[in-house]
């Protein structure tokens, strides 16, 4: 009887350990799994904060058309408003009847109409004078300079996130010498925007978003994600040599996207929804290589906005 208590006893302890182990291990990998979303959150933030950066060089936008308001003139206005007021008269003319009930006791209940209808007046008159319209956000049609106060703002902004997006990444356990490398890039980043050096601060962006794919690969992300990050620095890296005019050196980095984005295209791995995005994107960096062989800024700046669209759209 002893000896069956003892086992009893034995066998329960064993389980508890196995129950124990288990549910240690389960934990450690939902931390584990936590720990890589959030950085991967964190690093998907940073990349697209630095994309927005890149494409305000040169007032890059994804939207084709914004809405922009304008003040009238007092002349404008004031017309407009003579206008509705014969326009009120005329309608409201022949419903006069029984005037002498209206005029009766009136001074104080005229008063207090005179006072409300100029403060309605008031609050009309400050959404009369402005006038909203759709403009055209194109290449072609931006005559733009580069907004400094707001990039410089941004990188500024940037800076609160740095610590945390370290912190993570060292937890990742990747390559301490690349996180402290993208910092100092992004010092000299900021060193450079200070200035408002357009070309240097392309380059030093550039720099900085080569630690993306990085930190992608080290973190163990998905093959798609992380090959479009390839593909996405590589037309940066020409993107920024556009002012430079060195179409050489844009054609080798548009041709070394081209060879990162055609893994893509014998990938098993990817769903079959998405496969006509892809094709389509990677005909798109074909007509963007044509534009570098074409030797055109506004062309190669029309198709650059459509192939980034593109790309993020997969």
């Amino acid at each position: 009887m002893k000896n069956i208590k003892r086992i009893g006893y034995i066998v329960l302890i064993v389980i508890l350990l196995v129950l124990s182990l288990t549910i240690y291990t389960n934990a450690s990998k939902d931390n584990s799994q936590n720990q890589k979303d959030k950085t991967f959150a964190q690093i998907k933030y940073m990349e697209g904060k630095l994309a927005s950066l890149l494409n305000t060089m040169n007032n890059i936008e994804a939207r084709n058309y914004s809405v922009v308001t304008s003040e009238l003139s007092k002349e404008t206005t004031k017309k407009s408003g003579s206008e509705n007021s014969s326009s009120k008269s005329s309608s409201g003319g022949g419903s006069s009847g029984g005037g002498e009930e209206s005029s009766g006791g009136g001074s104080q209940g005229g008063q207090e109409t005179s006072d409300s209808s100029g403060q309605e007046a008031e609050g009309e008159d400050s959404q009369d004078n402005k006038k909203f319209e759709l403009k055209s956000k194109g290449v072609l049609t931006n005559t733009k300079d580069i907004n400094w106060e707001s990039v410089k703002s941004e990188i500024e902004t940037l800076y609160t996130s740095i610590p945390s997006i370290t912190i993570d990444l060292y937890q990742l356990d990747i390559n301490k010498e690349d996180v402290l490398a993208f910092n100092t890039e992004f010092d000299k980043l900021t060193n450079v925007a200070k200035d408002e050096k357009k070309e240097e601060t392309l380059d030093e962006l550039t720099k900085v978003y080569e630690y993306i794919p990085k930190f992608l690969s080290s973190s163990g992300q998905e093959e798609l994600y992380t090959t479009l990050i390839e593909t996405k620095l590589n037309v940066f890296k020409a993107y920024a040599k556009l002012d430079g005019e060195n179409w050489q050196e844009i054609s080798n980095h548009m041709k070394s996207a081209i060879d990162s984005f055609s893994k893509l295209l014998t990938s098993t791995n990817i769903e079959a929804r998405k496969q006509y995005n892809i094709s389509k994107a990677y005909i798109m960096l074909n007509e963007l290589q044509n534009a570098v062989n074409l030797q055109d800024k506004a062309v190669f700046l029309i198709k650059y906005k459509n192939l980034l669209e593109e790309i993020n759209n997969i």
